[in-house]
């Protein structure tokens, strides 16, 4: 509808759109006419409002009577200036839960409407204007206490919801733990057979090995880990005695080439004054030590082979 007719059907405050046949409301251009506070739609072919329809918020009285209106829309409450409210003769069965931020709503019709129990009862009949005016006062004390409801409601659901997914997340973290123990537990188990299959690996050479098989092979190998440990002490002792015997054959080596040099160098005054005199000591004792040697012998073999008298 073009918005010059819009211009031409405002009345002051007033634009009348009764009895046109529309199907669909011309929000844009009404939009554009803030002043028409008073707007009348009744008697045309309205089923839906669209969800833009709630940005007139400069409507003061509103009449949709006599539509085929089966549900308002969800913000329909953002009308706040709303005082004057005429749904007579629709196909609504509930009103949106905004509706009872109509705080200024001072007149309300709902007769002739399929309306749920509750709106029914406090609707009331609406025959004259007092009756609209308790009906409008009755209606919003419904929506909120409805609303209210609503959100309780809705906050126990949600409560419920976040206690579930509490429970939810728990359970899945013991799983989670369950889950990490029951790895642990595999790994140890693996590892335990491993270790037993190494040591049945190890210990039977050929076929089958009883418990007893097993446990005498394991007496052996602590055995021959001894066996191992003695050699391993023997050894030691063997190296020290090479070592030892090493360090004599070059003792001995050395005590020959000096007595070699001494010989050869009659006049070298260090074999004069030590080597020699210490060389005639150590044969003087070795002749008396041979000496001594031989006496006990012969006084030996005197003692215990000479014929008894």
């Amino acid at each position: 509808m073009p918005k010059e007719s819009l211009r031409e059907k405002l009345n002051d405050n007033e634009l009348d759109l009764s009895l046109n046949n529309l199907e669909t409301v011309p929000v844009k251009d009404l939009a554009a006419l803030p002043k028409a506070t008073h707007l009348d739609l009744s008697n045309n072919l309205l089923t839906v409002l669209p969800d833009s329809f709630c940005s007139l918020i400069h409507l003061v009285k509103l009449d949709l009577s006599k539509n085929a209106l089966t549900e308002l829309p969800r913000l329909f409450g953002q009308l706040e200036n709303l005082q004057h409210l005429d749904l007579l003769g629709n196909q609504l069965k509930t009103l949106p839960r905004s509706f009872c931020q109509l705080k200024k709503l001072k007149w309300l019709d709902l007769k002739d409407n399929p309306l749920e129990e509750g709106l029914k009862k406090n609707a009331g009949n609406c025959l004259n204007e007092i009756e609209c005016k308790k009906c409008a006062t009755r209606i919003l004390m419904y929506m909120t206490d409805l609303d209210e409801q609503l959100e309780l409601q809705s906050q126990a659901k949600k409560k419920k919801q976040e206690e579930a997914e509490a429970k939810q997340k728990d359970r899945e973290e013991r799983e989670k733990q369950k889950k990490r123990q029951e790895k642990k537990a595999e790994k140890e188990r693996r590892r335990r057979e491993h270790e037993a299959r190494r040591a049945q690996e190890l210990l039977a050479q050929n076929g089958d090995t009883s418990d007893e098989e097993i446990t005498a092979a394991r007496e052996k190998l602590k055995y021959n880990a001894g066996l191992k440990r003695r050699d391993k002490g023997q050894g030691s002792r063997n190296c020290f005695l090479i070592v030892l015997f090493s360090f004599l054959a070059l003792f001995g080596a050395l005590l020959v080439a000096i007595d070699f040099h001494c010989i050869s160098s009659a006049k070298d005054e260090m074999c004069a004054s030590y080597w020699q005199p210490t060389r005639a000591a150590v044969i003087s004792s070795w002749e008396l030590s041979k000496i001594s040697a031989l006496n006990f012998y012969a006084n030996y073999i005197e003692k215990f082979f000479s014929p008894k008298t």
